[in-house]
C-alpha cells in the first residue's frame, strides 16, 4: 500500500498538488477518450436532407347512401437522406488541447526548474529550441513577422525557471506551478488581446505542432517498457517468500505480450493480411502510460539523485503524461489520421523494440536473482551485468530500424499531419488556395491519408467542382475509408445522374460497415427514387434497426409504403406504427390519415414552427397536413398559415390553400368561399385545382347550379363527375346520365354505374344542416341560430329563419347582412329574395324592396308567391301611407 500511496509522507502541499496534478491526468484523459471514440465524426458532422413530395388524397367527401364522391387534393410526404457534412475544425477541442498542453508544460518547466544546474541548463535550452519550431511569430502579436513574442516567451519562461533554480531553491513545488502558470497565462492574454491572426489559438496549434509532437513522442518511448516492467511485478511480488520463483511466468506473459505486439506490427505495415481484431494501441499506450505512474518512480531512484523523484521526476513524468493526452486529444479532435497514425506506430514500435531488449536486459541480470525467488521487480533497475542506459539506447536504434523497414513512413505521416493542420489553419480563415496547397504537400509525404483527402474534397464542395470533390472521396477511401466519405461520393453521383455507380458506392460502403444505419437509409432512399420499392423497403427496415437517429427511416419507411401500398396495407400499416415525435414522420403519418380518409382529432405540434417563422421542409409538411386533417377540429391554422405565408413568400402559395380548409370546416365558410372565388378568376398552374374544391365545397353547401358552374371547367374524370352530381341532386338526372354515360364511353368502369344507380334511386347527401334547420325551426335560440348559420350560410331555409327571429329581436341590419351574404351564392333561392324584399321594407328602402318583389316573382311557385305577397303588400303599403301623410 506504501508503493501505491507513495504521496503519503510528502508536505501537504505537494499532497493536494498531487491530487491537483492527478484530476488535471484524468481530465485529460476524459478528453482522450472522448476525441478518439469517433475521430472523424468530431470534424464532419451528419447533415439531414429533407425532401418534399406530393401524393394525393381524397379529404373532401360527399357521402350518396353507399357511394361517395370526393376530389383528389394534394397530401405532402417528407423524405429525408443523410449528407456528410464538410471538413470543419470544432474550436472548443483547440481550448481545451490548449488548456491541458499549458498545464503539462507548467508541470515540466517546474520540475526541470528542481533539476541540478547541468540538467537544468540541459533542459532549458532543449525547451528553447523546442519553443523556436512553434514560430510564434506567426501570431503577429507586436507585428507581422516580428520575432518579439519568442523572445518574450524565452524570457520569461527562462527567467521565471532561473529565479526559482538559481535564487529560490526553497519554494515548493506547488510555488513553481504557479508561477510558470502565471507566465502562460500572462502569454495567453497577450495573443488574445493584441494577435493580428484571425484565428490565434489554431494558428498557434498548427504551428507549435513539432513541439507537442516531439514531447509526446518522448513519452511513448520514457513509458515504453512499463508494461514490461508490470509484468515482472505481476509475476514475482505475489511468489515471493512462497518458496516458487515467477521465471517460467514472467517468460511466458512476456513472450505473449511481445508476439502480439509484433502481430500488431505485421497488420498495421500490411506484413500479414489477417481480419483479426487486436489489441488497440491506444490502450497499450494509456496502460503504459498509468503504470509509469508508479514504475517511473523505480527508474527514478536508481539515478542516484540525477531525477529525484519527489521533487522532479513524478512532476516531470505527469507532465509529460498530460502533453501526451492533450496532443492525442488534438490530433484526434481534428480528425489528423496521419498523427494518429504516427502515434500509433511509436506506440507499437517503440514498445515492441524497447520491449524485446528490455526483457533480454531482465533475463541477463535478474535470472539468479528469479532462481532464488525473490521479489525481483524491487531491484529491476539495478541492473548486475547489462547496463540500463545501454538498453534504452539499443531499444532506441531497433525503432529506428524499425521505422527503416516502413521507408520512415512514420516520419513522413508526422510531416503529413503538420501540412494537414495548416491547411485545416487556413481553410478556417477562409484561403481556400494556401489550404489547397498545404493539403497537397500533405499527399506527397503520404498520398492515401483520409484527412487531406477529405479536406480537398470538403474544399472542393465549397467552390462547386463536384469532379473534384468525387475524385478526392475516392481517394479517401483507399486506406482509412469512413461512411462519410461514401456517403458523400455517393451524394455527388447521385447528382450527376449516375445512378448505378451512387448505389455501387454505398454498396461498397455497407460491404466495410454493414451495420451503419446512414448508408442503409441512403441506399433505401436511392432504391425508392427508382421505384423499387421492396429493395427499399429492405435497406430502410436495416436502417431503422441500426441507425443512430432510427425516426429517419421511420419517416422515410411510412413516405415510400404510403406511395407503394393500397388502401388495405396502408390500413395495416397505419394499426402496426409506432407513434413518434418526429416532426417529419408525424408529417407523413398526417398525409397517411388523408389518404385513409381517417380524420381525428390530433394535438398540434408546435415544433413546426421556428423562432423567426422560417419554415423547413418537414414542418411546412406538417402544417399543410394537418391543415387538412384537422380542419374540422381546430381552426387556428385558418389565422396562423396566413401570417406565416407573409414570412415565407415562397411558400405562401400552398399555405395560403391550406388554411382555407380550417376556414371552411371549422371557421368562416363565406371567407373560404369568397377567397378561393377570387382564385378561381386567376388563370395558373392549379387552377383547375381550386375550381375543383371549390365546386366541392358548394355541392357540399347545396349550391348545386354554382356546383355546375365552377365544375364545367374542370378537366377530367373527376369535374365530370361533379356535374353529373349535381344535376342529379338539382333534379337534372336526364343531364346527369348524358355525362355519365359520356365517361363509361371512354372506359367501362363498376364505380361509375354504381354512381348512376345511387343518384337515379332519390338518394340525397346528408348534411348537418338538415337536423339544425329542424332545431331552429322548433324552438329557435340565438345559439341554435349561430350554429345553424354558421355551418350553412347559404342555406335558404336556416338564412330565412335566422331573418325572421333576428327580425323579431329588432336586430334587422343583422339579418340584413345574413341575407346579403346568402344571395352572393344562393341568388336563385326565392326563400332568400323574400326576406330582401321584407328587410328592405324594414328599412324604408322601397326601391330594392321592389327588386326583391320581382326576384320572388320568377323564382317562387305561384303558391309561394301569393303567400309572401299577402304579407309584402301590406307593408309596403303602410310605408306609402306614411310617407304621403308626413
Amino acid at each position: 500500500m506504501n508503493d501505491l500511496l507513495f504521496w503519503k509522507v510528502w508536505s501537504a502541499s505537494e499532497r493536494w498538488m498531487a491530487v491537483v496534478t492527478f484530476l488535471v491526468l484524468i481530465l485529460g484523459l476524459v478528453f482522450l477518450a472522448s476525441q478518439c471514440i469517433d475521430p472523424l465524426g468530431n470534424v464532419v458532422r451528419w447533415n439531414v436532407v429533407s425532401e418534399l413530395s406530393e401524393t394525393t388524397a381524397v379529404v373532401d367527401v360527399l357521402q350518396l347512401g353507399q357511394w361517395q364522391y370526393g376530389i383528389s387534393t394534394p397530401a405532402y410526404l417528407v423524405t429525408e437522406s443523410f449528407m456528410s457534412s464538410v471538413m470543419e475544425i470544432n474550436a472548443v477541442t483547440v481550448y481545451l488541447f490548449w488548456i491541458g498542453a499549458l498545464a503539462g508544460l507548467s508541470l515540466l518547466l517546474a520540475a526541470v526548474s528542481t533539476l541540478s544546474r547541468f540538467w537544468y541548463l540541459a533542459g532549458t535550452i532543449l525547451f528553447i529550441l523546442l519553443l523556436a519550431f512553434a514560430r510564434l511569430e506567426t501570431l503577429g502579436v507586436f507585428g507581422t513577422e516580428s520575432r518579439a513574442l519568442f523572445l518574450t516567451a524565452t524570457i520569461l519562461y527562462s527567467g521565471v525557471t532561473y529565479y526559482f533554480h538559481a535564487f529560490r531553491p526553497d519554494l515548493g513545488i506547488a510555488a513553481r506551478i504557479a508561477g510558470i502558470t502565471g507566465v502562460s497565462a500572462l502569454l495567453v492574454a497577450m495573443v488574445a488581446f493584441f494577435s493580428a491572426a484571425p484565428v490565434p489559438a489554431l494558428t498557434a496549434a498548427a504551428y507549435s505542432f513539432p513541439l507537442w509532437l516531439i514531447v509526446t513522442v518522448l513519452f511513448l518511448l520514457v513509458s515504453a517498457t512499463e508494461i514490461m516492467a508490470g509484468l515482472v511485478w505481476l509475476s514475482t511480488s505475489g511468489q515471493a517468500g512462497k518458496g516458487r520463483s515467477g521465471l517460467v511466468q514472467f517468460i511466458v506473459i512476456s513472450v505473449l505480450y511481445l508476439l502480439l505486439l509484433l502481430l500488431i506490427y505485421l497488420q498495421n505495415t500490411r506484413r500479414i493480411d489477417w481480419n483479426v481484431t487486436l489489441i488497440n494501441p491506444f490502450y497499450l499506450a494509456l496502460a503504459s502510460g498509468i503504470l509509469g505512474i508508479w514504475g517511473f518512480r523505480r527508474r527514478a531512484d536508481s539515478t542516484q539523485g540525477t531525477v529525484p523523484f519527489r521533487s522532479a521526476g513524478f512532476w516531470m513524468y505527469m507532465g509529460l503524461f498530460v502533453v501526451a493526452l492533450s496532443f492525442g486529444g488534438f490530433a484526434a479532435g481534428t480528425a489528423n489520421d496521419p498523427v494518429l497514425e504516427t502515434l500509433e506506430d511509436v506506440t507499437v514500435q517503440g514498445q515492441l523494440a524497447m520491449g524485446v531488449l528490455f526483457f533480454f536486459y531482465i533475463l541477463v541480470n535478474f535470472w539468479e536473482v528469479f532462481q532464488q525467488k525473490l521479489a525481483v521487480y524491487k531491484v529491476l533497475y539495478k541492473p548486475m551485468r547489462f547496463g540500463l542506459t545501454q538498453t534504452r539506447l539499443f531499444g532506441f536504434a531497433g525503432v529506428v530500424v524499425l521505422f527503416s523497414t516502413q521507408r520512415l513512413l512514420p516520419l513522413n505521416q508526422a510531416i503529413a499531419g503538420y501540412f494537414n493542420g495548416l491547411g485545416d489553419l487556413h481553410t478556417r480563415t477562409e484561403e481556400f488556395t494556401l489550404a489547397e496547397q498545404y493539403y497537397k504537400l500533405a499527399l506527397q509525404q503520404e498520398f492515401q491519408n483520409h484527412k487531406s483527402n477529405y479536406a480537398l474534397a470538403s474544399i472542393a464542395l465549397k467552390q462547386g467542382d463536384r469532379t473534384a470533390a468525387a475524385y478526392y472521396f475516392r481517394q479517401a477511401l483507399l486506406k482509412n475509408p469512413s461512411p462519410q466519405a461514401y456517403a458523400g461520393l455517393s451524394g455527388i453521383l447521385a447528382q450527376e445522374n449516375l445512378f448505378f455507380d451512387a448505389v455501387h458506392s454505398l454498396q461498397e460502403g455497407l460491404r466495410r460497415f454493414p451495420a451503419n444505419g446512414e448508408l442503409l437509409n441512403n441506399l433505401g432512399m436511392l432504391y425508392s427514387k427508382t421505384n423499387v420499392a421492396d429493395s427499399a423497403y429492405y435497406y430502410l427496415d436495416r436502417a431503422e434497426a441500426n441507425a443512430a437517429c432510427p425516426e429517419i427511416p421511420a419517416t422515410n419507411l411510412l413516405a415510400i409504403l404510403a406511395k407503394n401500398t393500397n388502401s388495405g396495407l396502408l390500413d395495416s400499416l397505419a394499426g402496426s406504427s409506432e407513434k413518434r415525435d418526429y416532426l417529419s414522420w408525424q408529417a407523413n403519418w398526417l398525409a397517411v390519415q388523408n389518404m385513409r380518409q381517417q380524420f381525428h382529432k390530433e394535438d398540434f405540434g408546435k415544433n413546426a414552427i421556428p423562432g423567426d417563422s422560417l419554415l423547413s421542409v418537414s414542418g411546412l409538411a406538417y402544417l399543410l397536413n394537418y391543415a387538412t386533417n384537422q380542419a374540422a377540429f381546430d381552426s387556428l391554422p385558418a389565422a396562423l398559415l396566413p401570417k406565416l405565408a407573409a414570412k415565407n413568400p415562397v411558400l405562401s402559395q400552398d399555405l395560403s390553400l391550406a388554411a382555407l380548409y380550417p376556414e371552411f370546416y371549422s371557421g368562416n365558410k363565406l371567407k373560404a368561399l369568397e377567397t378561393l372565388t377570387a382564385w378561381t378568376a386567376e388563370e395558373g398552374e392549379r387552377s383547375d385545382l381550386y375550381h375543383k374544391i371549390l365546386g366541392h365545397w358548394l355541392l357540399q353547401l347545396g349550391l348545386y347550379d354554382k356546383a355546375i358552374e365552377t365544375l364545367s371547367v374542370v378537366e377530367g374524370v373527376e369535374g365530370t363527375i361533379g356535374m353529373a352530381v349535381a344535376n342529379a341532386l338539382s333534379d337534372k338526372k336526364e343531364v346527369a346520365a348524358v355525362l355519365l354515360d359520356k365517361i363509361q364511353d371512354k372506359e367501362q368502369n363498376v364505380a361509375v354505374e354504381q354512381l348512376k344507380q345511387s343518384l337515379f334511386s332519390g338518394v340525397k347527401p346528408q348534411s348537418a344542416s338538415d337536423s339544425l334547420f329542424a332545431v331552429v325551426s322548433k324552438s329557435p335560440s340565438a345559439q341554435d341560430i349561430q350554429k345553424a348559420v354558421r355551418t350553412n350560410p347559404c342555406d335558404a331555409r336556416i338564412v330565412a329563419a335566422a331573418s325572421e327571429f333576428y327580425r323579431g329581436k329588432k336586430q334587422v341590419k343583422l339579418a340584413y347582412q345574413l341575407v346579403l351574404d346568402a344571395l352572393r351564392y344562393n341568388e336563385y333561392a326565392p326563400e332568400l329574395w323574400e326576406q330582401y324584399a321584407l328587410l328592405s321594407l324594414d328599412q324604408g328602402l322601397l326601391g330594392q324592396a321592389a327588386e326583391g318583389e320581382q326576384k320572388v316573382r320568377q323564382y317562387a311557385l305561384p303558391a309561394g308567391y301569393q303567400r309572401f305577397v299577402a304579407r309584402y303588400q301590406p307593408m309596403r303599403a303602410l310605408i306609402e301611407k306614411q310617407r304621403a301623410d308626413f
